[in-house]
């Protein structure tokens, strides 16, 4: 089973530091694991359109309209970190002019399908080659405070690196890309 310590110990393993038993035990590695973990895996999550953590809703419009520029605001899911892309219907066909603010998304659309990267907490949900880009991304973070040592943060630069390029490489064969729509000029010539 994957886990949150088990990801972080991959990292602390690959510098040869001491791994935990939680993030929680109050030790030097611990608290390095508590501080970064969810900060970095929420932006290797918005790093790419990973298919684990594609979600899709319809979102709720909220009563308050914008003050001016769009007709309508829609709350944002509270898991959202990457919006992929905006829709006025759920067949996910037709472009939406919108802009987020804050937590928000506005729009004039009256209805908003919404396609995005959300939070995975429970590293059973990640794909295996990202929790081994995720611990070499952790590996950076640690490797100077950890080994005082440049060069290991190079070397965990370089494992990174790799492992980024296998993750997005397994990630996108397991991925059908979306047709695009035809242009008027391939219409034309049916």
């Amino acid at each position: 089973m994957a886990s949150t310590a088990g990801i972080c110990n991959s990292a602390l393993i690959k510098l040869g530091a001491t791994t935990i038993m939680s993030l929680t035990e109050g030790s030097r590695n611990a608290n390095l694991c508590l501080e970064q973990y969810e900060k970095l895996r929420d932006d290797l999550l918005r790093a790419h359109v990973w298919n684990f953590a594609i979600r899709r809703t319809k979102l709720a419009r909220l009563a308050a309209a914008p003050a001016y520029g769009f007709a309508h605001a829609c709350q944002l899911p509270s898991d959202w970190l990457r919006t992929i892309a905006v829709h006025d219907n759920d067949a996910g066909t037709g472009a939406v002019r919108y802009r987020i603010e804050g937590r928000r998304i506005l729009t004039d659309a009256p209805d908003i399908w919404l396609k995005y990267i959300g939070r995975v907490d429970d590293a059973n949900e990640m794909d295996a080659a990202f929790r081994e880009a995720l611990a070499w991304k952790l590996a950076i973070d640690f490797a100077v405070p950890i080994t005082q040592s440049t060069t290991a943060l190079r070397e965990a630069e370089d494992g990174f690196r790799r492992a980024l390029v296998r993750a997005r490489s397994v990630d996108a064969i397991e991925d059908f890309a979306d047709r695009m729509p035809e242009s008027d000029w391939v219409a034309l010539r049916h």
